[in-house]
């Protein structure tokens, strides 16, 4: 069926139900979809197309398949997603010039947490999801996944996001970031089944905290980064810089405290800085 439904999809076009309106095989600004594939062909090809950076996919009675245009307002870009737990009734591929490359399928072994990962091609990113066979027509599966896209200037170099941050990163990480912490590592755990670092930050200070979080009066928090990093716990105390990315605060920059404050001191010196420095 995979090859058959597959070969169909460029030249199929099905009416998109999208929340909460119908897009009739048009580009859409939706950032989410929730849908059902009972209100489709069984072997039909339902096409979205998404143009944010971050959203979510939930579609309920799987049938036929999904193919799921990312194309966001970014030249080249990494992405994740990440499958939500008791997912089924669906498999996940990302879709390549001439194949698919299984992302995801229930039941595969891997952590629920995993962050499943790929890089765009032509500033863009197509994601294939096919439904299963149905066992028991009456069953409710569903299929759910987040997906979130950043920016990536060398689709050649997968250690990007690793390299140390620039003095100019740094100060622009501390003003755009989605928490900023001052701390010390107590503690590094390196997971290779969820392909994460997770440090433990004996917090100090934090200076700010995504508003959805209630980090406000914590003593310890846990940060991650990717495990290819190779992240090791240095000592002394440290300003981490990052973002939310599909359920985990991911560390982009942790500059030692007294390399911050030098930066710092700099950009009032200069005027430089994009916003308020604490």
């Amino acid at each position: 069926m995979l090859l058959s439904v597959f070969s169909s999809v460029f030249t199929s076009l099905v009416l998109v139900l999208s929340k909460p309106r119908v897009v009739c095989g048009q580009s859409s600004d939706i950032c989410d979809w929730v849908g059902s594939g009972l209100q489709q062909a069984p072997r039909g090809i339902q096409p979205l197309y998404l143009r944010c950076t971050q959203g979510h996919i939930r579609w309920y009675y799987p049938r036929g398949a999904l193919r799921v245009l990312l194309r966001p307002p970014l030249s080249t870009f990494q992405g994740c997603v990440r499958i939500a737990a008791n997912s089924t009734g669906a498999r996940l591929y990302l879709e390549g010039e001439k194949k698919l490359y299984p992302l995801y399928k229930a039941g595969d072994g891997k952590p629920e947490d995993l962050h499943r990962c790929f890089t765009s091609r032509k500033s863009q990113v197509a994601l294939y999801v096919e439904a299963d066979p149905p066992l028991d027509i009456l069953k409710k599966d569903t299929i759910e996944f987040t997906y979130d896209l950043i920016p990536q200037k060398n689709l050649a170099d997968d250690m990007e996001e690793c390299r140390p941050c620039s003095d100019d990163e740094i100060l622009k990480s501390f003003c755009a970031s989605d928490f900023v912490i001052q701390g010390t590592v107590s503690a590094l755990h390196h997971n290779p089944e969820a392909q994460t670092s997770e440090l433990n930050i004996r917090a100090s200070s934090i200076i700010r905290n995504n508003p959805h979080k209630s980090w406000s009066n914590a003593k310890y928090v846990t940060l991650y980064r990717p495990l290819k990093c190779g992240t090791k716990a240095g000592m002394g105390e440290f300003l981490f810089l990052g973002r939310w990315r599909l359920g985990q605060p991911v560390i982009h920059c942790a500059p030692r405290l007294s390399h911050w404050k030098e930066i710092r001191r700099k950009a009032i010196s200069e005027g430089t800085s994009e916003c308020h420095l604490h």
